[in-house]
């Protein structure tokens, strides 16, 4: 495939092997290296309906020596193309809970965009609830507030044609993945075992968060409303900010990547503790 029809696989990046061989302590397939050893902010990010490790690659370079971006990468998907997504999302959030949590013991934030935001959220309510280290800030990005119906989850339902025209329409996929059709199926495969993934999601009530929340929403989203993305003050005890940008559903990715990757740098700025990470030794929050 041409190098420019790779890039235009983007938000689906259905199943392109990304991210180096895991070594030393990252023995978890959830994570395709080694934290770097420095002091700079760490935030794991979790991907959207279909998406891989590789959609945060952008916000991985344009933050280069100022935040580890660490990627997430969840099963069925490229490096991990053959292994099988779990029945449900509480089974998924429950292994990645005990896969992640050796690397979790230093000062940290989640980012998670659209599907991302429900399983991070989940995972850091998750470890809250067994006392567990949680996440210093939770950043979610064109995603409803967990109390809401999840957005797109139902397009499961429809068949390859109609999904691949709503992925087309939302910027989930691009036009020219359809000269590839191999490329295509595995990303409505991929696409369609999540989103099976995310109607499977039972929401419990719970006490609001003792961390802060940063919602972003894509002013001109059309699946995902401010509104929809406003909502999660309800889940903020610990404060909360709405941040509006320019662009869609993927906002993170193509031209407005540099705008969003500039507030999720102010945003992590706020916490000193991420400041002043350590990888070895951290203090436990």
């Amino acid at each position: 495939m041409p190098e420019s029809s790779q890039r235009a696989v983007s938000a689906s990046s259905a199943s392109v092997p990304t991210g180096a061989a895991l070594t030393g302590a990252a023995r978890t397939p959830y994570l395709m290296a080694d934290l770097p050893e420095n002091n700079l902010p760490v935030l794991f990010c979790f991907p959207h309906a279909g998406g891989a490790a590789s959609a945060f690659r952008p916000l991985a370079d344009l933050l280069s020596g100022r935040v580890n971006v660490v990627p997430v990468q969840l099963p069925g998907r490229e490096r991990r193309r053959q292994d099988p997504l779990p029945a449900d999302m509480a089974a998924l959030v429950e292994d990645i809970d005990r896969h992640l949590d050796p690397h979790l013991d230093i000062p940290h934030a989640f980012y998670g965009h659209s599907m991302g935001g429900l399983i991070a959220y989940d995972l850091a309510e998750r470890r809250h609830a067994r006392g567990a280290r949680t996440p210093l800030r939770l950043l979610v990005g064109a995603c409803r507030a967990p109390h809401l119906p999840p957005a797109f989850a139902s397009a499961r339902l429809l068949s390859d044609r109609e999904l691949q025209d709503r992925m087309i329409a939302t910027g989930g996929m691009s036009q020219q993945l359809l000269s590839y059709p191999d490329w295509v199926a595995s990303a409505l495969e991929q696409t369609r075992g999540d989103l099976h993934l995310v109607a499977s999601r039972r929401h419990q009530l719970l006490a609001p968060a003792a961390y802060p929340i940063d919602a972003f929403a894509g002013l001109g989203d059309s699946l995902v409303s401010t509104s929809d993305v406003m909502a999660w003050h309800q889940h903020a005890g610990a404060g909360f900010d709405l941040h509006g940008l320019d662009g869609g559903h993927f906002f993170q990715l193509g031209e407005h990547a540099a705008a969003f990757a500039a507030k999720v740098e102010a945003v992590l700025a706020q916490d000193t503790a991420l400041q002043d990470t350590a990888l070895k030794g951290g203090t436990p929050s």
